[in-house]
């Protein structure tokens, strides 16, 4: 018998997004159900509700379960993490989005066995998988192994380009601080993350800027494992478009220039040419809809024919909070001044 670590698991539920509260309570359950079907010592697995006060069902199912609950009154899911955190008391640190589950029953023994293996191993992420129950537009974001749009997938190195050493079980990746993969739920080693999250009554970033923070302290080798799998909820593209809203500018500009992780550098000319090819890309139509074509075979999924609409809609949507923003107004002429020096 392995002596398996312990892991919590955070749950943040009822959030706000945008203007709205988003519940919890027809996604909670399979979640829950998805965690607690692991193939794992059941006194070694922790789970911790972190509820915005919700008003509907979802603290009703969740009690069914063994978990603890804690009350987040900023009801924002950012500080729901940190609290979270506070609370956990497991060896390995996990938050799991209430719309997300796991794949297989095998997927703990999955990610906790990379950190079993490899002493400097931060932390194990694995990556998302389309389902037939869910949306067309939802299969077609877990095309993409990060749920990235083209876009985003385009601007960033793509996970074979950070892997160093491929393994049986899971690849080894090295973060780089400057400029990596957008790495989200991730299963991270909580001594590490000790080091960083210092004070989780003030610190509110448990994302994706937490593997460059670790790795700037020295702790970059990260684990791979592709076929644990996660299904993840991205409903449909008016929601996607709602989402480019609430990152353009509630989370992006407004701290411009203090976040850890950018997808570009607007001081350096390749990123800059990267997006002028983009927008023209896009603009084209054309391609996405050869692309689009091409993904509907290879996935044989009609769901590939989001393409050209994704492309279209939330490149030319983004365009226009920059041009509606100061800030934004401000980037854009740096970053044509920049381009024509």
């Amino acid at each position: 018998m392995k002596n398996w670590p312990k892991v919590s698991i955070v749950i943040p539920t009822r959030g706000i997004r945008g203007d709205k509260f988003l519940d919890s309570e027809f996604y909670i359950k399979k979640c829950l159900d998805s965690v607690f079907k692991q193939d794992y010592p059941k006194e070694k697995i922790e789970v911790l509700i972190v509820d915005g006060e919700s008003t509907d069902r979802t603290l009703e199912i969740a009690r069914k379960y063994p978990v603890r609950i804690f009350n987040n009154p900023q009801k924002l899911a950012e500080p729901a993490k940190t609290l979270g955190f506070k609370h956990a008391t497991g060896d390995l640190f996990f938050y799991l989005d209430s719309d997300a589950e796991l794949v297989s029953k095998q997927w703990l023994k999955k990610l906790t066995q990379p950190f079993m293996d490899d002493s400097d191993i931060a932390g194990s992420f694995t990556r998302y998988y389309p389902n037939k129950r869910q949306t067309a537009f939802n299969r077609y974001v877990s095309f993409d192994p990060l749920q990235l749009w083209p876009m985003l997938s385009f601007l960033l190195p793509s996970i074979e380009g950070v892997i160093v050493k491929k393994g049986k079980t899971f690849d080894s990746v090295k973060i780089n601080p400057k400029r990596t993969i957008p790495v989200g739920m991730c299963l991270y080693r909580k001594r590490y993350l000790n080091k960083v999250i210092t004070n989780p009554d003030t610190f509110n970033y448990v994302d994706i800027a937490i593997p460059l923070q670790l790795a700037e302290l020295g702790f970059d080798k990260f684990a791979y494992v592709v076929d644990a799998g996660m299904y993840h909820r991205r409903s449909n593209l008016w929601r996607e478009v709602k989402r480019q809203k609430r990152d353009v500018t509630v989370t992006y500009l407004p701290v411009f220039g203090q976040r850890k992780f950018n997808y570009i550098d607007f001081n350096k000319k390749g990123d800059l040419l990267k997006i002028v090819l983009w927008v023209l890309w896009a603009n084209l139509l054309i391609p996405g809809l050869v692309v689009g074509l091409y993904k509907t075979i290879k996935y044989r999924d009609w769901a590939g024919m989001y393409e050209l609409p994704t492309n279209f809609i939330l490149t030319n949507y983004i365009i226009y909070l920059f041009v509606s923003d100061r800030k934004g107004k401000e980037l854009l002429k740096k970053m044509i001044f920049s381009f024509l020096k």
